[in-house]
Formats: structure tokens, sequence, C-alpha cells
């Protein structure tokens, strides 16, 4: 059986759609696996050995619009699949995906689209995260006599770790004995100020007295300058915003002694790679741990403020707690960080 498994949104979503490729596998040992993902993000799920084939979706340019999923459904039905899984639904790829031919194509009833471009559509109601965005996903399984929702996500490495190391050594940094900080996450949810950040890496130069280095895309950019701005002493810290690859950023992320972050990609990634990772996460219902932590990951310490809070989907300035992120201690995150690694 040739089975096509779509998600073609962000970083995180990707990394927690990584089960549902093991699931396959696991239950299906014969079935050939196709991942379909967007351009810029695919190369998170690289090496995966549940995995046989990609399919690259671009949005930006190949694959733009009406006449690019034409394009897409032409590449996809040279694949000859017989069972499509729409993890996410939107709009211009899964109309590629029915294009295409394929007699199943399973997937969420999200949007009003679903019941024209699937066949099989599965109710779910994920605006209410009742659950973890993984469970989701792998309960999209059902449908082939898969029901196991007890596989964590995974990310890997290129196979030759040697290179990896010698990536970070012409860097200047020792494997193993570095932090990570991943400040940024694109606006999907609410995070610490920059004060907090600076804070953070104030304190970790201080009290490790080991580098720290700074990650982020083009859009994290102006958040990390002005991190940097505010630092006492930048003497541990080395900016790696913008330069790296998603291969090298999962290489940073691997040996990396602690990764901190908010709920975002890299965050993800770090912990799917196995490594300890303290995640800062928003209070809000839509945004919360509930529905976007790491799934089943043990080496893993979230924060988060300690409020009871009423939103549902986002906050405003009319909120009582609208400033409740920046309550969250410096102090509490690095004492979770210490838990997990044992300093």
């Amino acid at each position: 059986m040739r089975i096509l498994v779509s998600r073609t949104d962000r970083i995180g979503d990707l990394v927690l759609s990584t089960p549902v490729f093991e699931a396959i596998k696991k239950h299906i040992p014969d079935a050939y696996t196709i991942v379909m993902a967007r351009k810029g993000v695919i190369d998170v799920i690289s090496n995966n050995p549940f995995v046989d084939e990609y399919i690259t979706y671009d949005p930006e340019s190949t694959h733009h619009g009406f006449k690019g999923a034409v394009a897409l459904s032409k590449a996809i039905r040279r694949k000859r699949i017989d069972v499509a899984v729409e993890l996410f639904m939107s709009f211009y790829p899964a109309l590629a995906v029915r294009l295409a031919g394929i007699k199943r194509i399973i997937g969420p009833g999200s949007r009003i689209y679903s019941y024209v471009l699937l066949n099989h559509v599965i109710q779910q109601h994920r605006k209410q995260s009742l659950y973890n965005e993984a469970a989701y996903n792998l309960m999209l399984l059902k449908p082939l006599g898969i029901d196991d929702m007890n596989i964590k996500p995974h990310v890997y490495l290129s196979d030759n770790k040697d290179s990896c190391e010698k990536f970070l050594l012409n860097q200047g940094i020792k494997p193993f004995h570095y932090f990570s900080v991943h400040p940024g996450m694109g606006g999907s949810a609410r995070n610490w100020s920059s004060d907090k950040y600076a804070m953070l890496i104030n304190a970790m130069s201080s009290r490790y007295k080991l580098p720290v280095i700074l990650t982020g895309s083009t859009v994290d950019n102006t958040l990390i300058n002005e991190i940097i701005a505010k630092l006492a002493d930048t003497m541990y810290v080395k900016n790696m915003c913008c330069i790296l690859s998603i291969q090298q950023l999962k290489t940073v992320l691997f040996f990396s002694k602690a990764m901190i972050g908010p709920s975002t990609g890299p965050m993800h990634i770090s912990a799917a790679l196995g490594r300890p990772t303290v995640a800062i996460f928003s209070p809000v219902k839509a945004q919360s741990k509930t529905r976007w932590s790491p799934y089943l990951i043990d080496n893993l310490a979230i924060v988060e403020p300690d409020v009871l809070c009423d939103r549902h989907y986002s906050c405003d300035k009319k909120c009582l707690h609208y400033n409740c992120m920046d309550a969250i201690k410096v102090e509490d995150v690095l004492m979770q960080m210490e838990g997990l690694i044992a300093v």
C-alpha cells in the first residue's frame, strides 16, 4: 500500500506529525510512505527511517495558486498513491491531492471545503484543545485500522555525526559545552519579553561561564538584536540568527547542553531529538501546553504563568493578566533547566 501523508504548515506542526509516520510502518509494515511538506520546513524530517519518499510543496513558486495546485497534482499522481492522509487542511495542497485521483483521502472536517476535497472526513474539534496536536494527528489513522496513541515524535540527524561535530568545532564551539536559546516564535502565541530573555542570558553567562547560542530566523532578527543590546556582557554569547540551515539547526540543538525557548518549532526539534528542553508556554487555551507541548517527551520542563486564564484563542490588553508571561521568573526557568541536566 502506498500512503501519502500531507502536513504543509510549520516546523512544530511537522515535528508533531512524525508519530504518524512511525505508526504507519509499525502497523502496516509493507506500506510505502510518502510525506508532503512545505519547502523550507521539510528538511526537519530528513533521515526519518519511517519515510520512504518526500514531496516538497512550494507555495511561493512552483505550486502557487490554482495552477500550482494542478502542477502539484500531476506530480502526486505519478506516485500511484492508494491512500492519502491530510493531517492539516490547507486549500491548495488539499485540492492537489484531490485532483491527483487518489481513491481514498482521509482528513479532519476542519474546513467547509473538507467535505468536498476529502472522501473520509474525521470529525475533530481541534480549537477546543482537548488533546495534544500529535494525538489529533494519530487519531486520523483509525480508518486504516491503526489505533496507537503511544508514539513519541522523533527528529533525526544526518548519519554522519562526525561532520556535525566538525561543523560546531569550525564555529569555535565544543559539543555539549554550550546552551541554546531560541527566543522568537513568529507571533503564534504569547511570549516572554526581550527584557526577560536578556535577563536569562545574563544569568546563564554569569552562572555557568559557557557559551549561549542564540538561534532564530529572519523574523526573529529584530527581537534578537533587542536582546543583545540589553546584555551586560556578550563574551559568552554567539548569535547564529539567520545563518543556520535546518540541518545545521538540528546539529546545534542536538549537541546543546540544554535548550530554552517558547512554543515554537526549534523547541519541538530539541525535544524530539531527546535533548534537555525548557519550554515557555502561554496559558491561553489554544496556545497552551495541552495542545502544543512536545508529546510524551520525558526530558522536558514546561514553564507557564501561574494564573487562571479564561481566554480561549487570543489575549488583549483588557485581560487582567495581560502581562502574565513576564510574571515567569528567570530563576524558575533556570531551576527547571538545572533539574534536567543536574548542574
